[in-house]
């Protein structure tokens, strides 16, 4: 009898199962948690921060991108928790809150997160974004993580974001019917991935796309990952906020500048001591009129468009489709991204080139 309720219980979670999938999308910045279905549709949704709540921003600097959210996770650590532990505890009840809520069983968890994967093992093999995320066994935390909280017996797949978002765009969005194509993903970092015959391109250990890392500039800006001169160092979200207080910086030197000691309060009271700057502020602030904001943005798309065109040379896509949160930026972003790599591509290349925002747009990552 004992064995009978087992098996009756066993198949009536089976039966509960839909064929919705829990999907994760793991950033530097945010974490967004959906309900997806088989032909992509989100069906639910929820985000939380990848900082622990209540936690202060870190003062975004030219420094490393590793030891600025290092820093916001401080107090984590100071009290002991691991913070990779501690932030797959939050996805997990999020996870199951939105489960719950929603009255869904998923069959199974799809994890796209930044940094370097192992997708066969389930290990995140380094990452710069996420505190002790180098080296953890992340699919195997987050299985017993959710079983822990009812949701049991989930298969759990991670991949890096970059080629989550070019597997959905080459299925669903801007690549789909495109043998060759490269997929960018531009938030507090900068990944892709390469279809090849309309296939992901994994290389030789899985690890093919690290877009952010190619090298646009010798001896340049030091990146999160420890070298210099990485595209990421230059095109990723927070480093076009560190463009403009560099901008500004140059500005309140009087270099070249008259009104230096005009130029100099504005840095102060808005521009180099504002800590809360964001890409999203930036913006607002190129809206209003402000020229140095609008130059920064559209330094940031021209790097990030160098970087591309090179690697179109490299591979001859058909198509590079441009998406994650920068895309945000609006028009004078990516227009500059876009005029940029025709314009630094061979012509043979361009002919057959077009460039384009990711349809399937921030949620290319999770439906991926």
């Amino acid at each position: 009898m004992a064995s009978d309720r087992v098996t009756s219980s066993h198949t009536d979670l089976q039966q509960r199962r839909s064929r919705h999938a829990l999907a994760i999308d793991i950033g530097g910045t945010k974490v967004l948690i959906a309900v997806v279905t088989p032909d992509g549709q989100i069906l639910a949704r929820t985000t939380m921060p990848t900082r622990v709540p209540g936690q202060t921003p870190a003062k975004q600097t030219l420094a490393t991108t590793a030891s600025v959210v290092a820093e916001s996770w401080r107090g984590v650590v100071s009290h002991g928790a691991n913070p990779a532990v501690h932030l797959v505890e939050r996805i997990a009840s999020a996870a199951t809150t939105l489960c719950a809520t929603h009255a869904v069983m998923p069959s199974a968890v799809g994890v796209a997160t930044t940094g370097h994967v192992d997708s066969a093992s389930g290990v995140v093999l380094h990452s710069g974004l996420v505190p002790g995320w180098s080296g953890f066994p992340l699919a195997r935390r987050l299985a017993e993580a959710l079983a822990g909280m009812g949701l049991a017996s989930l298969p759990v797949t991670i991949d890096n974001d970059g080629h989550a978002m070019a597997l959905a765009e080459g299925r669903l969005g801007a690549a789909r019917g495109i043998g060759h194509a490269l997929c960018v993903a531009v938030g507090t970092g900068v990944g892709g991935a390469w279809l090849v015959d309309g296939n992901l391109y994994r290389g030789q250990r899985g690890l093919a796309g690290l877009v952010g890392h190619s090298v646009i500039e010798y001896r340049g800006r030091r990146c999160q990952c420890g070298k210099q001169g990485c595209l990421e160092a230059y095109a990723a979200g927070p480093r076009i906020v560190d463009e403009y207080r560099l901008l500004m910086r140059r500005k309140g030197s009087g270099k070249d500048d008259p009104g230096s000691t005009a130029r100099q309060q504005l840095v102060i009271s808005g521009g180099l001591a504002n800590r809360d700057l964001t890409l999203q502020s930036l913006c607002a602030r190129a809206d209003a009129g402000d020229d140095i904001a609008h130059d920064a943005i559209v330094r940031g798309g021209a790097y990030l468009g160098v970087g591309l065109a090179s690697l179109a040379n490299v591979m001859n896509p058909g198509v590079i489709v441009v998406g994650g949160g920068v895309l945000g930026a609006g028009t004078r972003w990516f227009d500059a991204v876009r005029r940029t790599v025709l314009e630094r591509v061979r012509h043979t290349i361009a002919a057959g080139l077009d460039v384009v925002p990711a349809e399937l747009g921030s949620d290319a990552v999770v439906i991926g």
